[in-house]
């Protein structure tokens, strides 16, 4: 996601860390975060390996398990959404869909010492789930991540998948938000199509 530059890697050994004044953590969410984090570790490790393509084939599992696009894509598109027709929904979602996965594939590309910590997760009213990480870089540095989920039921039962990511306090939810409804109120849907799929050949140039 663009603020999506997040070089990570999965601490292998999940530590959960439960405060007494939570009113109920579900460690399923937190099981979600920690298998994409363990995907990006691949991802990075083989990324030579596997090129660009490969590793965007790698992510799509992950992201489509892992992540509620649709939900994601409605939040994005704001009220447009109930602007616009089935067909253009549909056109929406599969660039947005390829944007999301050719992101992840160029920003997780190589392994530079990073270790990425799942923490906690927390309840909130809303019937979420925020979960708590941290990323250490190779230097040494911090940076912290909230990774927003809520319950999906499907027919294999109910099962939690991430809505939003918050890399030090700033939304990505929010930042595709508001891009996106300004693109659209200059260039209608058809200039938002073209600028997505723009940005995606765009980051495709730079994965390898």
């Amino acid at each position: 996601m663009s603020r999506l530059r997040w070089c990570c890697l999965l601490s292998l050994m999940f530590a959960a860390a439960v405060h007494a004044d939570d009113k109920s953590v579900d460690s399923k969410a937190a099981d979600v975060v920690t298998a994409l984090h363990a995907t990006l570790l691949d991802n990075m490790k083989r990324g030579a390996a596997l090129g660009c393509s490969g590793r965007v084939q790698h992510m799509a599992t992950a992201i489509d398990a892992d992540f509620d696009l649709p939900f994601i894509g409605q939040r994005v598109l704001r009220r447009h959404w109930d602007e616009i027709s089935a067909d253009q929904r549909k056109q929406f979602m599969d660039a947005f869909r390829k944007l999301v996965l050719s992101t992840y594939a160029s920003q997780f590309k190589r392994f530079g010492g990073e270790s990425f910590t799942t923490l906690d997760a927390q309840a909130v009213a809303s019937g979420e789930s925020i979960v708590h990480a941290r990323l250490t870089t190779g230097s040494g540095g911090t940076v912290s991540f909230d990774y927003v989920l809520h319950p999906v039921t499907g027919s294999d039962g109910s099962s939690w998948r991430v809505i939003n990511v918050i890399a030090d306090g700033v939304s990505d939810l929010a930042l595709r938000s508001s891009q996106y409804d300004q693109i659209y109120k200059e260039r209608g849907f058809d200039g938002l199509l073209a600028w997505i799929r723009e940005q995606d050949k765009k980051t495709l140039a730079d994965c390898s």
